[in-house]
């Protein structure tokens, strides 16, 4: 939901503080950042109403405690090193961050490739954990980079575990750029592949995010069936994909053992 500055309040996700003071701003304008991943302090104030010269004095600050950071090339800011941080922080502290290790590890030395785990932030999944295999070539994607659910593997098994009604809400409001030439931005399309997916129990990433990458991925679900996170196998693609048959179930079946060490029976 996005936030939202009105007169007497600021509204950030539904809940509203009746005092409009830099912190609740403040929050705002990172909320608001976080969803929009990249945007001009103008585009800001415009969408949140709040005046440009508060709005810049915001965004001053929060660089300058690496909570936001700006492109050296466009100026818009999208959220920092130091938000990063504190999402894995908080992560550490979940039962998901925990037992998540063990899997994947054996994953990795199972497959031979490199194994990420990531959590759900608006229409993108964050990479929170990730460990490599024997065979593992280096991929640029640090912990806390931000992957579209529509181009991802990740993000596309995450849509598979919603229902059919939420899946169909959510990619009606999504943003579906092309960042390859196989990426999916058809919605009808998009919502075919991930019928398919949730029929399959794994999601594919032919190609879809990024050149001569391929991942297999599947979805984490927690104590009351909700998908909380995916987990992954990347690795070049003519060697993935050629092995999706092998390495989508086994993706699958780590995180179905996780899912149920998380508390899910399904």
């Amino acid at each position: 939901m996005p936030s939202a500055v009105k007169e007497g309040h600021v509204e950030t996700n539904g809940k509203k503080a009746h005092q409009t003071g830099t912190l609740e701003r403040g929050l705002a304008v990172l909320e608001h950042v976080g969803m929009r991943q990249e945007i001009s302090t103008n585009a800001i104030a415009t969408q949140l109403g709040l005046s440009r010269s508060a709005v810049y004095r915001i965004v001053h600050t929060l660089k300058e405690l690496e909570y936001l950071e700006a492109d050296h090339v466009t100026g818009r800011v999208r959220l920092g090193a130091r938000l990063v941080e504190l999402g894995v922080q908080a992560m550490a502290s979940t039962d998901l961050h925990k037992a998540a290790p063990q899997f994947l590890s054996g994953l990795a030395t199972r497959s031979g490739e490199t194994i990420f785990l990531a959590v759900p932030d608006g229409d993108a999944m964050v990479y929170v954990a990730k460990d490599r295999g024997a065979n593992a070539v280096t991929l640029h994607c640090q912990l806390g980079t931000r992957r579209p659910q529509h181009a991802s593997s990740l993000g596309k098994a995450w849509l598979s575990a919603l229902t059919a009604a939420e899946r169909a809400d959510r990619v009606s409001r999504m943003r579906l750029d092309r960042l390859t030439p196989n990426t999916i931005v058809d919605r009808p399309l998009l919502l075919d592949e991930l019928e398919r997916t949730a029929k399959r129990g794994w999601a594919i990433d032919n190609i879809e995010n990024e050149p001569d990458v391929g991942c297999v991925a599947a979805p984490i679900r927690d104590r009351t069936g909700q998908p909380v996170a995916a987990m992954s196998i990347a690795g070049p693609a003519g060697r993935v994909l050629l092995r999706m048959d092998e390495l989508g179930p086994m993706v699958a079946d780590a995180a179905t053992t996780l899912s149920r060490r998380l508390g899910h029976l399904p």
